[in-house]
């Protein structure tokens, strides 16, 4: 008996098949790792595992139970727990209660009144969030927490529920370098009787931490084996990182700093949650055709800052495009100029690709047949659900919706985030080609590499406030120095 075990398991969607034949077992305390590049089929091996999808052929069984088409209530409610690619939570509720809730929904106390049970649940769910290192955020609502302790929410509420089998679905995605080693800390301590099958990118983490590796390619299971032996097959070497191993060139500087009005000023701004204020006065500048990048460490403001300016968020101080103070809230600025790719993709339930693409689209040079001429992989998948797409094709989704607002300034949260390293190259190859056709962006992110590679200028944020304003080139030349804010 195992675990968990797929039998011949077919998945398709809109045409494309998404799982074919995968056959997969997983021993009672075992630690498997699933990995493979973006669109192999290993999210949806996921939520047809976790009751989400039901399978088009073959069978699922849970600990020796067949359970294909059962919803995922009912498996939650036979030990299985997982989290997912991007947190989904009440922005109001604090992190107590969304803990509370979750081992409240599967471990109910008998019969007694409700207030006994949550004080009885209480002392338990605070001892989850000592071990995820998130207790004295206890009463904090997730709206005022960084996306690295959204994550870290969500691992909590998995762990509350006292799973038998856990399900982790890219755990270290969007994690600031402190929490990641929180979180693997976390992982190698659970208890052994917990089975654990864990989604990871980070190959260094699931080699060392799986007991057997099992490779998605295309929907089917490419290879399984020990880590050491899985590391070095050259198959699998080529088809999650490419034939091309080595880091590409930087995309070159400006000769000289780019001079004229800026595009998008930004003076003193301020913004936060709640009574936390989390940007307290920052300044910036992106001229026109300027690639520019923010960074900083997880919890530094980089996702509140974009927020702000895009009018996501009430903020005080001033915006201004094209010399133009811009209005309050999301729509006007959208309609003024602004577009933004947003940190989680964000896929909008009900609709296709392609539908999701039309709401999008607005009158200039980025048409539709443009769009699947930068991304063909979306063409492939127009007819597709966008929330079944992988990581790496809702992120190509993101980008394109945001283009074919044809914006004058692009925004960009954490793009490569929870992508493989072929899927980093290809969006890290579509930025580039969007900044030498002049396009304007503002790019904040956590992977400062990748950054270094695309942009002119480099604002680093610290606390809430810039700490520094250099070109991109002088970071390139000095690790040290950018090691000091980024960690």
């Amino acid at each position: 008996m195992w675990a968990l075990e797929l039998r011949q398991v077919y998945k398709s969607f809109g045409g494309l098949l998404a799982l074919a034949g995968v056959d997969l077992k997983v021993s009672f305390g075992e630690r498997r790792a699933v990995v493979g590049p973006n669109g192999a089929g290993k999210s949806t091996l996921f939520r047809v595992a976790g009751g989400e999808h039901r399978p088009d052929r073959g069978e699922v069984l849970l600990f020796g139970q067949r359970v294909t088409g059962l919803p995922p209530h009912r498996l939650a409610q036979m030990g299985l727990a997982r989290t997912f690619q991007v947190a989904s939570l009440f922005p109001e509720k604090d992190v107590l209660g969304h803990v509370v809730l979750a081992a409240l929904a599967f471990h109910p106390l008998g019969h007694r009144p409700l207030p006994h049970r949550l004080g009885a649940l209480e002392g338990q769910v605070l001892e989850v969030l000592e071990r995820v290192g998130l207790s004295h955020r206890a009463r904090t609502p997730v709206a005022a927490l960084s996306y690295g302790e959204q994550r870290l929410v969500e691992l909590a509420m998995a762990l509350a529920q006292k799973p038998r089998l856990l399900l982790l679905d890219e755990p270290l995605a969007g994690l600031a370098e402190e929490e990641r080693e929180r979180v693997k800390g976390i992982l190698h301590t659970l208890p052994r009787e917990m089975t654990v099958l864990l989604i990871e990118h980070d190959l260094d983490f699931a080699y060392g931490f799986a007991d057997r590796v099992t490779v998605l390619h295309q929907g089917q299971v490419l290879r399984e084996g020990l880590p050491d032996e899985v590391r070095r097959d050259p198959q699998v070497i080529q088809v999650y990182v490419g034939k091309d191993q080595e880091a590409d060139a930087a995309l070159p500087s400006s000769s000289s700093p780019r001079t004229g009005p800026a595009l998008l000023e930004v003076r003193g701004l301020r913004a936060g949650y709640g009574q936390g204020e989390v940007l307290r006065g920052v300044d910036l500048e992106v001229r026109p055709g300027e690639a520019v990048g923010v960074l900083g460490r997880n919890g530094m403001g980089k996702t509140t800052l974009l927020s702000a300016i895009m009018g996501l968020l009430p903020a005080q101080g001033e915006v201004r495009l094209e010399g133009k103070a811009l209005p309050p809230g999301a729509l006007g600025r959208a309609q003024a100029g602004l577009a933004l790719v947003p940190q989680g993709r964000q896929p909008i339930p009900g609709l296709s690709v392609e539908e999701e693409l039309l709401l999008a689209l607005r009158p200039g040079r980025w048409t539709l047949e443009a769009i699947y001429e930068l991304f063909p992989r979306l063409r492939e998948r127009r007819h597709a659900p966008s929330t079944v797409l992988s990581g790496g094709e809702q992120q190509m989704l993101a980008i394109a919706r945001a283009l074919l607002r044809n914006p004058k300034l692009l925004l960009l949260d954490e793009p490569t985030e929870g992508l493989s390293p072929l899927l980093v190259k290809t969006i890290r190859e579509v930025l580039r080609e969007l900044s030498r056709q002049g396009e304007s962006l503002l790019l904040a992110e956590q992977n400062a590499t990748f950054a270094l590679g695309l942009v002119e200028k480099v604002y680093i944020l610290e606390k809430g406030r810039i700490v520094e304003c250099t070109e991109a080139a002088c970071l390139r030349h000095e690790p040290e120095r950018l090691r000091m804010w980024m960690g």
